[in-house]
């Protein structure tokens, strides 16, 4: 729905992650779609916080599905059916179940700027668990969006609240899917010594450490 598009600045943290990556990681970047995927988990909720850029070389073909009518610029209604046309290849699974995802923030750029190479296009979804029952849980994630043109990242986000543990990740060869183990501890104190929530938006969760295939 349209009306369920928010649009709110962002400081990039899955970014400035990518960047600290050895170079040989963008040897290819120019003709990838790179969507790197953070997932931040809390104990009422998972977020999918991606970061979108088009290569200079496949860039048309991502402003083809965003600039519908070839304007020049990405309408609201335009933004709202690529959002969906992402969450439509998305999959979240909870301890084997299916979680439904909402779109609860985004970020479009103007196609001129996608064009670079270097521009970036930021996509935030939702799912809410409702009652976690304490104990292991298993969330498993997979991303087959435009997967002919593009390459994956997915990595857990630091956790914000003490009750929540990340105990394992593991990955597919191109981390287009991967599996994320945590531990939920009701009874600790919610907020964890380091996890001051920042007012900048998605740098809340800007502790990451990516591996690769």
């Amino acid at each position: 729905m349209v009306e369920a598009l928010i649009t709110r600045r962002r400081c990039l943290p899955l970014l400035l992650a990518l960047l600290s990556l050895p170079s040989d990681v963008f040897a290819h970047r120019d003709d990838e779609y790179l969507q790197g995927t953070l997932v931040v988990i809390e104990p009422g909720e998972v977020r999918l916080q991606i970061n979108l850029t088009p290569g200079i070389a496949v860039a048309e073909q991502v402003i083809a599905l965003l600039d519908r009518n070839r304007d020049g610029a990405i309408s609201t209604k335009e933004a709202a059916a690529y959002t969906e046309l992402l969450k439509r290849d998305l999959t979240v699974r909870l301890d084997g179940r299916n979680s439904e995802l909402k779109l609860t923030a985004s970020e479009f750029i103007p196609p001129a700027e996608l064009r670079t190479g270097s521009g970036i296009i930021q996509i935030e979804f939702s799912a809410s668990f409702g009652t976690l029952a304490a104990g292991s849980h298993s969330l498993t994630l997979e991303n087959r969006h435009l997967t002919r043109i593009s390459v994956y990242l997915i990595n857990a986000s630091q956790p914000r609240f003490a009750t929540i543990q990340i105990t394992r990740q593991k990955r597919n060869d191109t981390q287009s899917a991967g599996e994320i183990g945590f531990t939920f501890h009701p009874f600790r104190p919610k907020l964890a010594e380091s996890g001051a929530r920042s007012v900048s938006g998605w740098c809340e969760n800007s502790r990451t450490n990516f591996s690769l295939p």
